[in-house]
């Protein structure tokens, strides 16, 4: 009998070897799949599954080890027993599910996966609708007692059904057909925060900080309620189809009263690349430690890399044990505001970070309405400001003394030659004239935010200049455009039919842009 067709009848648990063909990522798979459709985790090829000698999946396994370098899909708990491995590429994905019916839903395709089950798009045939399915991975384990895994795919439904938030993912319901325990869940067509920066490169930190507001203080409401989420990072923040970040995923949350937790006290919990130092050093996890996560996840949204990286899983525990200080002189975008903001949010003393949720919600509201071109001109005054005093003092150096008997004979020729009232310091200044007020907007030759008695800015939805650029209206470039130059398209696709450009920073032709809209909760 040839090695892919062995009988698994005398041998219900016997594990198989198998690689995808695609990207030659290696797995041990229930024999019961073999021959089966699978799809790879790694690289999300589909193929029907052959069986392979061990001796070449430990190949396969050494030289994948080698080669891959920790992403923030390695996901895992850090002594490695409990709870199970979120997100492990490990686990190959069975297809089997696809055109099969699970309650009242029909399966339609993969979304993704966790540690303790695979998502998959669903249709609502009673309400005709499209949904995620989040199937519960089944397990070997022969015990009346419910598996870890069990309870806390329960605690995730019942996490999540605590939180009435506009964004918090919402679950539509808990259930089990076929022997087999699903959620069903908001579907998220936007894709996830990950996804976006992948797509579109870094975000501007106005835009950004508009649109975490809404998760920061969906995060406050899940502490105030006793759950603390764990697993903050750029993949558990999806965009709706709407342009709102929404958080997601509390399979690994720490909820009060819940026995899954209170099994899994005392153990590091987290995503590597996405944890607090404390929880690296066995300390626990707070919300203090949430905290720090999301400023991981802000400061990679908004260089489009994480903060921390190393070529091996054990350097990249030892950074996040003790992380460097963090340096960033070399972002020029970053007001001093939005450096204070990230400091705070990584601390490494968790008493040096915000107070709550709630706080870093409003410090990134306040950020977020930083006018552009104000913080442009002030870098312009200060760089100005810098070049003169370097002149004036390379002067005085250079022309030392002599400069100094000059000015004193232009001073004393000009306390002769005024008049007495401005010797004696009697004349009174002149007033300073107000700031002018145009008619019309061919007359207002500066940049439209300037002129809102002339431009409603909640009536703008993209807008060009003379440059031939468009953008949205938030974006720092249109700012600068002049009120007697301003045009307004109702439609990017107007825009770019007349010949214009979509701006490389603000992106407007790419879709839903969730810095435009606050989010709902805002």
């Amino acid at each position: 009998m040839e090695l892919g067709q062995r009988t698994t009848r005398d041998q219900p648990n016997r594990r198989a070897c198998v690689a995808c063909p695609n990207c030659k990522q290696g797995y041990r798979v229930a024999a019961r799949l073999i021959g089966r459709r699978l799809v790879c985790r790694h690289c999300r090829h589909e193929w029907r599954c052959e069986e392979i000698d061990p001796l070449e999946l430990r190949r396969l396994i050494q030289t994948k080890s080698s080669d891959d370098s920790p992403s923030d899909s390695t996901q895992a708990v850090l002594p490695e027993d409990l709870p199970p491995v979120a997100g492990s590429s490990s686990t190959v994905i069975d297809t089997h599910w696809i055109g099969r019916k699970l309650g009242r839903y029909k399966i339609l395709s993969v979304l993704g996966q966790g540690g303790m089950g695979v998502v998959w798009r669903g249709h609502d045939e009673t309400l005709r609708r499209d949904v995620a399915l989040k199937i519960l991975n089944r397990t070997r384990k022969s015990s009346s007692k419910p598996s870890l895994n069990a309870e806390l795919f329960m605690q995730e439904a019942r996490a999540v059904a605590k939180l009435q938030h506009p964004n918090v993912v919402a679950i539509f319901e808990v259930a089990e057909d076929q022997g087999q325990a699903f959620l069903a869940l908001e579907l998220m067509e936007g894709g996830t925060l990950k996804e976006f920066v992948d797509r579109n490169g870094p975000i501007a930190p106005r835009e950004l900080f508009a649109m975490a507001v809404g998760p920061a203080k969906a995060l406050a409401l899940a502490h105030r309620r006793g759950i603390i989420h764990r697993d903050i990072k750029p993949g558990n923040l999806m965009f709706d189809d709407h342009g709102h970040l929404k958080l997601m995923d509390f399979g690994l949350a720490d909820v009060a009263q819940e026995a899954a937790s209170e099994r899994m006290k005392g153990k590091a919990v987290g995503s590597l690349g996405w944890v607090a130092p404390e929880t690296v050093r066995g300390q626990g996890t707070t919300g203090a430690s949430d905290i720090y996560a999301m400023g991981l996840v802000l400061l990679y949204a908004l260089t489009g890399k994480p903060w921390l990286h190393a070529a091996s899983r054990q350097e990249l525990i030892a950074l996040h044990q003790n992380p460097p200080p963090l340096d960033l002189s070399q972002y020029k975008q970053l007001s001093a505001r939005d450096v204070a903001l990230l400091k705070k949010c990584l601390a490494v003393d968790p008493q040096e970070r915000f107070a709550d949720a709630d706080q870093l919600a409003q410090a990134m509201k306040e950020a977020s309405l930083e006018d552009p071109i104000v913080l442009s001109h002030q870098r312009r005054r200060n760089h100005a400001s810098i070049a003169a005093i370097a002149a004036s003092f390379g002067l005085v150096l250079g022309i030392g003394g002599v400069s100094w008997y000059f000015v004193r004979l232009a001073d004393q020729a000009n306390e002769f030659s005024m008049p007495v009232a401005q010797r004696t310091g009697t004349a009174q200044k002149a007033p300073v004239a107000a700031a002018p007020k145009f008619a019309t907007l061919a007359e207002a030759k500066v940049p439209w935010p300037q002129v809102p008695y002339l431009i409603d800015a909640s009536e703008l939805s993209f807008v060009a200049g003379k440059d031939g650029v468009v953008h949205v209206p938030s974006c720092e470039k249109a700012r600068e455009i002049w009120a007697s130059d301003l045009q307004n398209f109702d439609k990017i696709e107007d825009a770019l039919a007349k010949g214009y450009k979509p701006c490389p920073l603000c992106h407007p032709n790419k879709g839903p842009r969730p810095d435009v809209v606050m989010g709902p909760g805002d």
